[in-house]
């Protein structure tokens, strides 16, 4: 046991100076990685900063960021794009993934300290390898299930991207332009989805740029492919209304059937996987019914 205590604190001092090395020669950056960030949005933080216990929040997670550019432990540049769906800045996120390494660390050490006060010997390598484990599992707890929410975030905007083209279509139809029509549609919905999208429109007007234009660098960051779709169809288009509000159409339509396809392969999904447990039920109903014939025929005396 102690030679395993010595072997867990000398790959501890091997992390540190391997920590260290890092942080005092860090990696270069990409250049294509650091343009990115220099012209990723920036996410808003003022009602964050309203309390005292969010703003050390902040800094925490901010100089959690520093460690892990300076180490290479993680791929910001791709954590930052992920996030971009959840609307979630990377802060938050690396101090939730800080905390909950610490936390992991030394609960064990806390337990065992406790112990020990009581008078019961806790030995050092097992304290040690679980807080290690511990330590790890609570680093990569906040990415559990990471994947899951930006996919279900961007189905959601899917949803609201569908009626926000159904409401441009009904406007042009109705002899509105173009500009009107993509702005009041955008005023008329709620929802974050349809605050990207007015977020959208008004950079472009203070960029002078196209709307689609916009649209195509949303798609980009949120990972829509079908908005990055609908602004090159709409780009083709050009500047002909009758042209347009048939792209629109389309493309409306062609998003509804394929939300009512994914729809129904989600509910056909949770079908099967209910066949599991009723024919575990249906098994085991039989076996115990059989076990109970089978006993009465082999004991003596039980069948007249």
């Amino acid at each position: 046991m102690t030679a395993l205590a010595v072997m867990v604190a000398g790959a501890g001092i091997g992390l540190g100076v391997f920590l260290a090395t890092r942080a005092v020669f860090p990696r270069p950056v990409p250049l294509q990685r650091a343009l990115a960030d220099l012209s990723r949005p920036r996410p808003t933080l003022v009602e964050s900063d309203t309390t005292s216990t969010t703003r050390m929040s902040n800094r925490i997670g901010r100089a959690t960021i520093s460690l892990f550019e300076a180490t290479g432990l993680v791929d910001l540049g791709g954590l930052r794009r992920r996030l971009r769906a959840l609307g979630k800045p990377v802060e938050v996120h690396a101090y939730e993934k800080m905390l909950g390494g610490l936390a992991g660390l030394f609960l064990p050490l806390g337990f065992a300290a406790i112990l020990a006060a009581g008078g019961v010997t806790v030995p050092v390598g097992w304290v040690a390898v679980l807080a290690v484990g511990l330590g790890i599992g609570g680093f990569v707890w906040p990415d559990i299930g990471l994947s899951e929410r930006i996919e279900r975030r961007r189905r959601d905007f899917r949803h609201s991207l569908s009626a926000y083209l159904d409401l441009v279509t009904i406007i042009l139809a109705g002899g509105g332009g173009l500009e009107t029509a993509l702005q009041t549609s955008a005023d008329l919905g709620d929802g974050w989805a349809f605050a990207e999208i007015r977020s959208a429109l008004r950079k472009a007007r203070l960029t002078n740029r196209t709307p689609w234009e916009v649209f195509d660098d949303l798609g980009t960051e949120l990972g829509v492919d079908e908005l990055r779709e609908l602004a090159a169809s709409a780009h083709l288009a050009g500047d002909q209304g009758a042209r347009i509000r048939a792209s629109l159409a389309a493309k409306a339509d062609s998003m509804r059937n394929g939300q009512t396809a994914a729809i129904e392969a989600q509910a056909e999904a949770a079908t099967e996987k209910m066949l599991l447990p009723v024919v575990t039920l249906v098994v085991g109903m039989i076996l115990f019914i059989g076990f109970g014939v089978v006993q009465a025929i082999s004991t003596p005396g039980t069948v007249p």
